[in-house]
């Protein structure tokens, strides 16, 4: 054998073990494209899966967070409404017919079941009615004894009446409030 022959089948010997190791190389590298591609198209479909899912709940909670607002919206509309129904009530009280008011209050001052003291009135009720609530008061009964006070409260309406240090709140706003509670339903059923 000559060593152009043994050359030759280095050479050859060489270029295929080179061959097979170019294809092996590239079959490796094929494998390990192919798995990071399927792993980023798996990473990629889990991210969308998750950006699909959180866009989801983000429209929950924008969703949630708008009904919430709405029935604050509507709560405090009802609480507006319910409460400007009591202050027409008491507007209502504090500017009805003489007489009644008069009657009314005559009747307030025996249901407090105190048989003397004086009865504080606004400035505008003591110059128009005071005297004459005290006047009716004393003449229902004999044994109650009560006196137009010299002081003044501030209210819509209504009285306290004093009595030493005791003192008895008949304000027309007490009044509306007393049985505010009890009726708020029925306003809002009537409003509702």
């Amino acid at each position: 054998m000559s060593i152009e022959t043994i050359t030759e089948k280095i050479q050859k010997a060489a270029g295929e073990e080179a061959a097979a190791l170019i294809a092996k190389a590239q079959a490796e590298r094929d494998d390990i494209l192919g798995k990071a591609s399927k792993q980023a198209d798996a990473i990629r479909k889990e991210m969308e899966k998750k950006a699909a899912q959180d866009g989801i709940l983000f429209k929950e909670r924008k969703v949630s967070v708008a009904e919430l607002e709405a029935r604050k919206l509507e709560l405090a509309t009802k609480q507006t409404a319910i409460s400007r129904s009591f202050a027409l009530a008491l507007e209502q009280l504090s500017s009805m017919d003489q007489n009644a008011y008069v009657a009314l209050l005559v009747k307030a001052v025996s249901e407090a079941g105190v048989n003397d003291g004086e009865l504080l009135f606004n400035s505008k009720d003591r110059g128009s009615i005071g005297q004459k609530v005290v006047d009716e008061v004393n003449g229902n009964d004999d044994k109650v004894k009560v006196t137009l006070s010299e002081d003044t409260i501030d209210a819509k309406g209504g009285f306290v009446l004093r009595k030493g240090s005791m003192e008895i709140n008949a304000t027309l706003e007490t009044m509306v409030n007393a049985v505010k509670e009890a009726v708020t339903p029925e306003v809002v059923e009537a409003l509702f």
